[in-house]
């Protein structure tokens, strides 16, 4: 196990989950990466080879749709609190966890989840509640130079290579909610 993956660990010692305050939602308000159009997302991908996670529906199903399956979706069937037609994300995995997870929370469900199966081929997590702070998890638990997406509302798509400065700073704001 890895060092950052044991801090996550002991954060959840004695906690079912952590949950966002006033100081870490600014923290993650706000661009960590380049933010793409749904073309120059597609474009990324497919000049890399390396291990994609995407958190939210709508960048997962923006990768589907161009033929490119995630290596991990995160996904809630949702986009913006509102139900979406799922089938496409459904349909493009085999394999499908479910994990409860409440808005504004990361619960040690959705952390030990996402640490089962970070690294796996092909894996569908389909959250009951809200997968937005799924994406620092995977930051921390990720490999180097994973490629993890997620949505930011009328803006885009935020898409980062995990380096260590990322999984630094994704790890103290974790550690700011726990």
């Amino acid at each position: 196990m890895k060092a950052s993956e044991l801090e996550l660990k002991r954060l959840f010692e004695g906690h079912n989950f952590i949950e966002l305050n006033k100081k870490t939602r600014a923290l993650l308000s706000g661009s960590h990466g380049k933010i793409l159009s749904g073309e120059g997302f597609i474009r990324l991908l497919s000049k890399n080879k390396n291990y994609v996670i995407t958190v939210g529906d709508m960048v997962t199903l923006t990768a589907i749709s161009a033929g490119i399956i995630p290596n991990m979706a995160i996904f809630d069937l949702k986009t913006e609190r509102r139900k979406i037609n799922g089938k496409g994300i459904i349909k493009a995995y085999k394999n499908i966890e479910r994990v409860k997870n409440p808005p504004g929370k990361i619960t040690k469900e959705l952390f030990s989840v996402i640490s089962r199966n970070i690294g796996k081929k092909k894996i569908g997590i389909k959250v009951s509640g809200e997968e937005d702070l799924a994406a620092p998890l995977c930051i921390v638990l990720s490999d180097y130079n994973t490629i993890i997406a997620w949505g930011v509302p009328k803006k885009g798509i935020n898409a980062i290579k995990v380096s260590e400065a990322r999984k630094k700073h994704a790890l103290d704001i974790i550690k700011k909610m726990g």
